[in-house]
């Protein structure tokens, strides 16, 4: 026979330095509980009610002749030859007072192979607020007892008990100690004096001190911590000596020559076997803050091509003799401006040029930074921005979004967009990827969640995958770090040139589905994956049908992976979730058609077909169908440059008496002049 043991969850770590009893059985009193023989004796009622504890059994004990007893003798609660199940339960515990509990018992089995069987067993447990937890579990002679150590932290009410079964005869076990106390854990607790000192104060500018709870017969090493070294140092350790409950150590300010403001550092010691103590240090600090240049850009944005700019450069108040400052461009090779600018004496501000430099370069819409700085130090750097403008045209790339997925199970690595171009090695200069979705309660739709600039990037081949650096599918192209896209929200993901905007800039700012701003150049491609419910609630919208693209939305859920089929050119199709561990029909970097083949037209006919231009409003009578499943598609050039994109909006069908079958529908995208062209295709 072997003894298990089951952990208990959770455990506190932390050592005890004192215990104050909250429960303690009482079996003092000889006979209470049950006996039963074959004598006649009647057995009482389940439960037997000692003192602050009970007994229960569902069935009376076998009878051999012998007497079968679950009472308390001698302070011991002891079974004896009771022949079959049984429990224990102390009386409710009240723990709301404390965070911690030690439990402790002590008990050994009685008799000759008292557990004889594979269905014998002894198990504490115990019970917090109604849940249950198993302690120890015992299969083998011998020692019963068990201890453990329990968080009760919000817990009101505790109960400690055992359960058996034992049916040997003469087979049983003795009792003594149930006893829960409230465990006080041993702790370092830290003071510094005085509490605060200026940066530039002489050092050592405070004394500090770690003092230790319980015994101090031994000494101890004590690890000491900053929170911010850049403002205050402390020693790495100090030693709490034999016979003493505290030491000092010294506490060193940093000068950093930062206008950082006063800082709140946090002064830390732990130890094995301690709770960590801590205490708090105000660093003062010393700079003073320095009149402001301020610095404005009008117009904030021209041509690189004999564009220019006035910046006007201020200060406060008017110098007493003329003021040189010196002026940075970031990029010289996209604007140029003098080097320096001189407000004159008993002036505030004046004015430099800044003029464009035609780089030749197809390179987008640049930002460029100019910053004005006094070499005296007697004023605080000024800067403003502004956008250089590019002359070339700018060829759009032949590349669409192909494949995405924004979650699988378990941990979210397999996060990717893969792109693609008929033609191999296209360049992404000037190409962003950007994703709008929520930012918060307060702003529902709409925001630019994720920025990726592929500037600088050029495919290998016909693919490149943005993903998150731990994927397993494929190796990225370009990996952002993890986490790169939200789950389970309405997310539209947009390739875009020249983008302006910035990270959480909100692009619908009236939540109405419309997009208010387009800080971009030209839209290459989206695609929109739209969760289940009524925008613009918590579900937000998808943007990319009304910019002309496609909108993908969930039945039940918001889609996670959908790709193109075939490459390129194919309609949207929503892929599984997968199971854990794999990410199902993916092909980051590789052919789609090998995960699933497209649908094919079959049998059917369509007999009328008639649409609403003014309203999009259309019927399709169809006869063939069958028992097959069929999606509507529309195209607006025989899928030359129009791809066939499934109906967003989808259908309603009605049977015929003739064996026709009616689908009526609603296209919002019908164009005002040109021809758009319909079919049904089975869905596979």
């Amino acid at each position: 026979m072997k003894k298990t043991c089951l952990a208990l969850v959770p455990l506190i770590l932390t050592p005890f330095a004192s215990a104050v009893e909250f429960y303690a059985a009482d079996f003092s009193v000889d006979g209470q509980g049950s006996t039963h023989d074959s004598q006649g004796d009647a057995i009482e009622a389940s439960p037997i009610m000692g003192t602050n504890w009970s007994i229960f059994w569902a069935e009376p004990p076998a009878t051999d002749g012998s007497t079968n007893s679950f009472i308390t003798s001698g302070g011991n609660l002891i079974s004896d030859d009771w022949g079959g199940a049984g429990s224990y339960e102390s009386a409710a515990i009240d723990v709301s007072t404390v965070s911690s509990v030690s439990i402790t018992t002590v008990g050994v089995t009685t008799g000759v192979a008292t557990f004889n069987s594979g269905a014998e067993f002894f198990t504490w447990f115990y019970i917090l607020d109604g849940v249950r937890t198993e302690g120890l579990t015992t299969i083998d002679d011998g020692d019963l007892s068990y201890s453990a150590s329990v968080d009760v932290t919000g817990v009101n009410s505790m109960t400690v008990g055992f359960e058996f079964f034992i049916n040997g005869s003469r087979d049983g076990f003795e009792i003594s100690t149930v006893r829960v106390d409230d465990v006080v854990p041993t702790a370092l607790t830290v003071s510094v004096n005085p509490t605060s000192a200026s940066e530039v104060d002489a050092n050592p500018v405070s004394s500090g001190m770690v003092t230790r709870d319980g015994d101090t017969a031994a000494a101890l090493d004590v690890n000491l911590g900053s929170s911010d070294t850049s403002e205050l140092v402390v020693p790495a350790t100090v030693t709490i000596a034999a016979g003493q409950a505290s030491a000092t150590f010294d506490l060193t300010v940093v000068d950093d020559f930062d206008l950082d403001g006063d800082q709140e550092v946090t002064v830390s010691a732990s130890a094995a076997d301690f709770v960590t103590g801590s205490a708090t240090f105000n660093v003062l600090d010393d700079e003073v803050a320095l009149p402001p240049i301020t610095v404005s850009v009008d117009p904030g944005s021209f041509s690189e091509l004999g564009g220019s700019a006035t910046a006007t450069v201020s200060v406060e108040e008017a110098p007493a003799a003329n003021l040189e400052l010196s002026i940075l461009i970031s990029d010289t090779g996209e604007a140029t401006a003098p080097a320096t600018v001189t407000i004159l004496s008993g002036q505030t501000s004046a004015t430099v040029t800044i003029n464009g430099v035609n780089d030749l370069l197809s390179d987008g819409i640049q930002i460029v930074i100019m910053t004005v700085s006094d070499a005296g130090n007697a004023y605080e750097d000024g800067s403003a921005t502004f956008n250089v403008t590019d002359d070339e045209q700018f060829v759009v790339p032949a590349i669409v979004i192909n494949e995405l997925r924004t979650d699988n199970i378990g941990t979210d690595t397999e996060e990717y967009v893969e792109i693609y171009g008929a033609t191999p090695g296209y360049s992404l200069t000037r190409v962003s990827l950007i994703v709008l979705g929520d930012f918060g309660a307060n702003d529902l739709t709409g925001t630019v969640e994720r920025v990726y600039s592929l500037a600088g990037n050029t495919a290998t081949g016909k693919y490149f995958v943005i993903g998150n650096q731990n994927m397993t599918g494929a190796t990225p192209d370009l990996a952002p770090g993890t986490n790169i896209f939200e789950n389970n929200d309405s997310l539209t993901f947009m390739l875009v040139s020249d983008f302006t905007g910035t990270l959480n800039d909100d692009l619908d700012a009236d939540n109405d589905g419309t997009l208010d701003s387009t800080p971009w150049g030209t839209i290459i491609d989206a695609v929109s994956i739209v969760e289940p419910g009524s925008a613009p609630d918590s579900v937000g919208f998808g943007y990319a049908e009304g910019l002309g693209f496609t909108n993908i939305a969930g039945e039940f859920l918001t889609p996670v992976h959908v790709f193109r089929n075939p490459d390129g050119t194919g309609g949207w199709v929503e892929g599984p979730l997968g199971a854990e561990g794999e990410i199902a029909l993916d092909t980051p970097g590789a052919e789609n058609s090998d995960a699933i083949k497209p649908p094919v037209t079959v049998d059917p006919e369509i007999l009328i077909l008639t649409v609403n231009g003014a309203t999009g409003a259309g019927e399709m009578v169809v006869t063939g169908l069958g028992v097959k499943t069929f999606n509507i598609e529309f195209t607006d050039d025989l899928n030359q440059a129009s791809p066939w994109t499934v109906l967003a909006a989808g259908y309603t069908e009605a049977d015929n008496p003739d064996g026709t079958v009616t689908f009526s529908f609603t296209d919002a995208g019908v164009p005002a002049t040109g021809t758009r062209f319909y079919r049904i295709i089975e869905v596979l």
